[in-house]
């Protein structure tokens, strides 16, 4: 069975001197994008040789996602004033699988690809891990999301964190799985924040049958 999966990839030229107003703008955009239902994916990059060309990567569950995140006011206040930034009008492809997508990795596999992420210091990678809505629990009692929660990220990656994690158990119940986690983790000159402790996350499977997680809370100890 073919997948309803549905990508689209389009290409953005700032006016001189709209750059920075436009990068802005779209990476707000795409933020947004990835809090819809069926938002899979959302980035926004910046060509390193031409500052002035932007391209944009979504991919949603269905066609009908996609459509109906276009009709968002956001996206229609948005596509009415885009000639405002743009030298030219966007060039947008839509794409779809040439063939069966691929089977989805298992929820513990999660855990790697969140460490990957935090390690090599790649904040949109580590909110790539969270479903839209999801809550990270910073303090003991105290969850934050959305744009608190990258907040947080980006501040706390200030202080060159080393966080290492060991699946310990994993549960699958449908499309929701629980995993409990031993996690160590060492920041220089704060030894009040360096120690370990065993942490319980939950993540869901998505449209398209890829795991995210829903809350993460390495103070969830079983």
């Amino acid at each position: 069975m073919r997948s309803t999966i549905l990508s689209a990839v389009g290409f953005a030229r700032a006016k001189p001197g709209k750059a920075a107003e436009l990068a802005a703008l779209l990476v707000t955009l795409a933020e947004r994008s990835r809090g819809e239902e069926g938002c899979l994916q959302s980035w926004i990059h910046q060509d390193l040789a031409d500052a002035d060309q932007f391209v944009f990567y979504e991919m949603w569950a269905s066609e009908e996602d996609l459509t109906r995140h276009l009709a968002q006011p956001y996206m229609q206040e948005f596509l009415a004033a885009r000639m405002d930034y743009l030298a030219q009008d966007l060039e947008v492809r839509k794409l779809g699988p040439a063939g069966p997508a691929p089977e989805p990795a298992e929820p513990a596999a999660m855990n790697q690809k969140y460490l990957d992420a935090y390690n090599e210091r790649d904040v949109d990678a580590i909110m790539a891990v969270y479903a839209p809505g999801a809550s990270a629990v910073w303090e003991p009692g105290k969850a934050v999301s959305g744009a608190a929660h990258r907040e947080a990220v980006v501040e706390f990656l200030k202080k060159d964190p080393r966080l290492s994690a060991e699946v310990r158990e994993s549960y699958v119940a449908g499309d929701t799985a629980a995993l409990v986690v031993d996690w160590s983790i060492e920041v220089p000159g704060a030894p009040e924040m360096t120690g370990r402790g065993r942490g319980l996350d939950v993540l869901r499977k998505n449209a398209g049958g890829e795991w995210r997680y829903v809350i993460t809370n390495p103070f969830g100890s079983l």
